[in-house]
């Protein structure tokens, strides 16, 4: 996400991002592309690789290769006084849900509403935004329900404006979380195992998993 001081990217996946690079000898530079456009800019040559908060799920597996780095799930983000409560994406039949365009949570979303469509009962209202910062503004506003999003930006999300936000319920699915290559660059790929397997080892990437206290995302 982008620091609302500096408008600059930050978050766990920007410092993996850059410990990871430290331990190849390079630095990291980061362009701002929505979820739904992450796979066509890989591969249109605009970007060396994906980290955003970007599951290791087998149908990207047919088109990327990841490289491994935490454990993370799609949950619902409420305003910390809300009386929400999820135990299944039924739960939110008839509630207005941020989502993110082209993430796993939509994919979700759509399963339900099938659900429900079938059961004839009220589908969930879908505002599906390209970025999670108007996902955020849109929940701040009272203008949805809540936000089907990654359960990790619940915690970036309350560093920056403490005690805001709050998850609905448990994780609805879980994944590793990776940075994701081309098939054509193995070269880079394995680059990157390596660099991962580096900061494990050197004690950084529990650094930065208790900055963010992101200790229960920790992949080992």
């Amino acid at each position: 996400m982008l620091s609302p001081e500096t408008q600059k990217p930050e978050g766990f996946d920007i410092d993996i991002a850059a410990a990871v690079a430290k331990a190849l000898g390079v630095t990291s530079t980061h362009k701002n592309i929505s979820f739904d456009g992450l796979v066509p800019a890989l591969q249109a040559g605009q970007c060396d690789a994906i980290i955003s908060g970007f599951y290791d799920k087998p149908d990207r597996r047919k088109v990327v290769d990841f490289a491994n780095y935490a454990i993370t799930g799609t949950a619902l983000i409420v305003k910390a006084d809300s009386d929400l409560k999820l135990k299944t994406l039924a739960d939110l039949s008839g509630r207005k849900i941020a989502v993110g365009i082209g993430t796993a949570g939509e994919g979700l979303m759509q399963e339900t509403n099938s659900i429900l469509k079938a059961e004839g009962r009220p589908e969930i209202m879908a505002v599906a935004l390209p970025t999670s910062a108007e996902a955020f503004q849109q929940l701040a506003a009272n203008l949805v329900d809540g936000y089907l999003g990654s359960s990790d930006q619940a915690a970036y999300y309350n560093k920056q404006n403490p005690g805001s936000v709050k998850l609905a319920g448990p994780a609805v699915n879980q994944f590793p979380t990776g940075i994701a290559t081309l098939p054509s660059n193995r070269e880079l790929h394995e680059a990157f195992e390596a660099a991962i397997a580096k900061i494990k080892a050197n004690g950084e990437y529990d650094r930065i998993l208790k900055t963010w206290s992101f200790e229960d995302l920790a992949l080992r």
